[in-house]
């Protein structure tokens, strides 16, 4: 496997902090190492990377231009030697989650099916809005992202029915919420400890948000298009909001309270930058993986 062991001290320049008196201050992101490839013998380069999800003791990567799944063990700061999971249910793997289980959750970018994977590598059926019959049109759902709360509670983004829908951990729907009007463009959801969910539009950069009894979203942010170019990816995580700036080449941190924390990386080819980045996850253990797409790798930085 190559990665940069190295642990390079020098912080990730930190673009545009505009806090106000009295708010915490925004994590920084410290370059730790990079993945190129899968670390066998002959050594197969990760080609357009689009998605990584990461738990305390693994690491999973969507090698999309590759049409494949590497699962790595992770102790100590240390990756192990992967294993390489390629399955005919999952030709398009982009994005990524990892359950309390220890299970993968994949979405195939040409299905437009999450497929579920076992810790063995196995196909272990599929989950959300293509599963369940009591969804009207479901068939026709567009998931354009999604994501797994503490109890796997799964919470997708159906963008051709303007909804975001929950599934309990046994596949059963829940609750259904409709996206704020209009021609936004939503990018993602996302769903902290209390249960509240925050969507991403992309055009007008508004996070939006519902708590956990509510029926309709709010704004949660005012527009953010000076801070950020056209985010794709939203996460929660240490009690904070993680945007993933695609075309912007950045990482823009917010509050759960909308607040704008900060924004980290910058473009480029160097270790500490990126190229098209598409997908992060933030483990318990503060350190960062970033699917930088562009430059064909994986980026692991430490939140200080």
């Amino acid at each position: 496997m190559t990665v940069s062991t190295a642990k390079k001290t020098a912080t990730v320049l930190v673009l545009g902090f505009a806090l106000l008196a009295g708010r915490a201050r925004a994590d920084s992101f410290t370059f730790a190492s990079s993945i190129y490839g899968d670390g066998k013998e002959k050594e197969t380069p990760l080609f357009n990377p689009e998605g990584v999800a990461c738990s305390p003791n693994a690491v999973a990567i969507a090698d999309t231009g590759n049409h494949r799944l590497l699962l790595f063990p992770l102790k100590d700061g240390r990756l192990g030697a992967s294993t390489q999971v390629k399955l005919a249910q999952l030709t398009a793997p982009v994005r990524l989650q990892i359950d309390s289980k220890g299970n993968l959750l994949a979405l195939d970018s040409k299905t437009q099916r999450i497929v579920k994977v076992d810790q063995q590598g196995g196909f272990a059926g599929f989950a959300g809005v293509a599963e369940a019959k009591s969804v009207p049109s479901a068939t026709a759902a567009m998931v354009d992202g999604f994501k797994l709360d503490a109890a796997d509670n799964l919470y997708v983004l159906d963008g051709a029915g303007r909804k975001v829908l929950v599934h309990d951990a046994a596949g059963a729907l829940t609750r259904q919420v409709d996206l704020p009007k209009g021609n936004g463009m939503f990018v993602d959801v996302a769903v902290d400890a209390g249960g509240t969910i925050y969507v991403a539009e992309a055009v007008e950069g508004i996070v939006w948000s519902v708590d956990k009894t509510g029926t309709a979203f709010k704004p949660l942010t005012p527009s953010l298009k000076d801070r950020m170019s056209f985010p794709t990816y939203l996460t929660v995580n240490r009690g904070k909001l993680y945007l993933v700036d695609t075309n912007g080449n950045g990482v823009v941190v917010l509050g759960l309270d909308g607040a704008f924390l900060g924004r980290q990386l910058s473009l480029g080819w160097s270790e500490g930058q990126v190229n098209y980045p598409s997908q992060l996850c933030v483990n318990e253990g503060g350190e960062v993986f970033v699917a930088d797409r562009f430059n064909h790798r994986v980026q692991e930085f430490l939140v200080r």
